[in-house]
Order: C-alpha cells, then sequence, then structure tokens
C-alpha cells in the first residue's frame, strides 16, 4: 500500500547496470586482464561477481594477494588498475543508458534530492557522469573507496530524513542488503545480476519504475 503521512525526499542511485547498461563492459574487462593467469580466470570470475560492490582496486589486491599469492606487489596492483580503467572508461560513456533512466531523471529533478552511488573509482565516476550530461540530476556524487551503508545513513543524516523518506535504487544483492540492513526503501533495476525477487519490487527497465514511484509516494 501507498506510504501515508510521508512524502519521498531523497533518491540514492546506483549507476552500473542501474542507470547505464555497463555491467557487461566491467565483466569482460576484467575476463580480459584474468585470462592472462588461465588457471584462475574461472575462479577469479565467480569471486567478482559475488561481490558486486568492492571496488576495481580492491579486487585486484585480493587476485593478487590471494589468487598470485604476491604480497606487496602494489605496483602490480596498479598496473592492473590502471588497464582496467584503460579497457572500460570510455566504453562507458558511449554506452545506453538504461531505458527510460533519462526521463526518470528528469522527473525527479526538483521533486527530490537525488544522489549517485556507485563502486567505480570517484574521479572516473564525475568524467563519466560529466561527459555523458548527467551532472545536473545530482546534488551529489559519491564513489570509490565507498562503503554504500554508511553513505547512505551520513546522506539521511544530511538531508534529516526518515528511513520512509528515501529510496534506493540498485541492480545489485549487495544493494539490496544495504537498503534491508537500513530499513529503508528498495526498488530493484533487474540487469544481469541476481536480485531476491520476494522482497522487493523489481523492474526491467525504468518507465516501470517512474510509475511505481508515482503510484507508490504520490510523487506528483
Amino acid at each position: 500500500m501507498p506510504l501515508k503521512k510521508s512524502r519521498l525526499k531523497v533518491v540514492a542511485l546506483d549507476f552500473d547496470g542501474t542507470l547505464v547498461e555497463s555491467n557487461h563492459i566491467k565483466d569482460q574487462a576484467f575476463e580480459t586482464i584474468f585470462s592472462d593467469w588461465p588457471e584462475y580466470c574461472d575462479a577469479m570470475m565467480k569471486w567478482h561477481r559475488a561481490h558486486n560492490t568492492i571496488d576495481r582496486r580492491e579486487k585486484f589486491r585480493y587476485f593478487v594477494e590471494e589468487f598470485l599469492n604476491l604480497p606487496d606487489r602494489d605496483d602490480l596492483i596498479v598496473e592492473l588498475t590502471n588497464r582496467f580503467g584503460m579497457l572500460t572508461r570510455q566504453a562507458i560513456i558511449d554506452c545506453p543508458l538504461v531505458k527510460g533512466a533519462q526521463d526518470f531523471l528528469e522527473y525527479i529533478h526538483g521533486r527530490v534530492a537525488a544522489y549517485l552511488i556507485s563502486a567505480t573509482p570517484l574521479s572516473d565516476l564525475k568524467e563519466i557522469v560529466k561527459k555523458r550530461g548527467l551532472n545536473s540530476y545530482f546534488k551529489d556524487i559519491y564513489g570509490a573507496p565507498i562503503n554504500k551503508l554508511k553513505i547512505i545513513k551520513k546522506i539521511m543524516m544530511a538531508e534529516n530524513v526518515s528511513t520512509d523518506e528515501i529510496l534506493f535504487i540498485g541492480d545489485s544483492p549487495e544493494d539490496q542488503q544495504v537498503a534491508g540492513s537500513l530499513g529503508i526503501p528498495f526498488v530493484g533495476r533487474q540487469s544481469d545480476r541476481y536480485l531476491n525477487e520476494g522482497k522487493n519490487q523489481i523492474f526491467p527497465e525504468f518507465k516501470q519504475i517512474k510509475k511505481h514511484t508515482i503510484d507508490y509516494y504520490g510523487l506528483l
């Protein structure tokens, strides 16, 4: 049932797989890099997909230290991280928005405070968002290194909102878990990541997310 006595004031959004169709770009880049060590590629790709919110540098740190058993190789971690950025940055600038995402951002702009929260390194994220012309839609942008739970708590305190006045939209089970831990509403964008369909509303496109937001929150 729609919420009563409360009006949506904040929308927090994930980026990859939520606003832009970029999950496959990053997956392919990880696979390309890990393929230099074919004996570990499948296991590392499985680990990567199970840890969506861990940023690239920490994934490469885990790979170098745990799989390759090479401690104190920050140089290799930096090399792999930089290579990943070279493989993905322009492709993510150029890739399609999720269908209906632009219309949704335009609709909520001026109605609520919108925040972007992503495991993409902050400098890369800001560059991508700027080149895609999306800057004006967000009150603030948060990128890696990041803890999404702590960031959303910070946003809630700054905006002075209760748990029923903020909505989190994401595409990963970790996003879903963050919302559950905070007791805030969550709407899933169905990408190629697994979401628990029994817990929250999940939609393939933003046309449905927009309609749900209007119907549920009365956001006119």
